[in-house]
């Protein structure tokens, strides 16, 4: 199977991207409907180092896109669907809207 120029692979819905000047790799997750299984070396990387949540002048996880790190990370583990699930309804037409929206562009 032939990949984009920096994936090295795919394994399940993890790809293993090359970083930027080469020499190590990144893990992308890829979110599904349903909940998908981590392993350590998923949750080791998609952590805040020592796995200590910080926030700061009120913004939850502000350093070196953590956030977005640990939102993948549930967002894999948990599933697309049970997200939704839990998410008032008011967010829900929000996401719908931002959703249509991204697939015009």
């Amino acid at each position: 199977m032939a990949f984009p120029i920096g994936i090295l692979s795919l394994h399940g819905n993890v790809l293993i991207v090359l970083k930027p000047g080469g020499g190590s790799y990144d893990l992308m997750l890829i979110p599904k409907i349903e909940a998908q299984l981590i392993n350590y070396k998923i949750y080791e990387e998609y952590t805040p180092t020592l796995n200590k949540l910080e926030f700061f002048q009120g913004v939850f996880l502000p350093f070196n896109n953590e956030r977005q790190k640990m939102l993948m990370l549930c967002l894999f583990n948990m599933g697309i669907r049970e997200f939704i699930s839990i998410l008032p309804q008011e967010s829900k037409e929000e996401l719908l809207c931002l959703l249509q929206q991204d697939l015009k562009e």
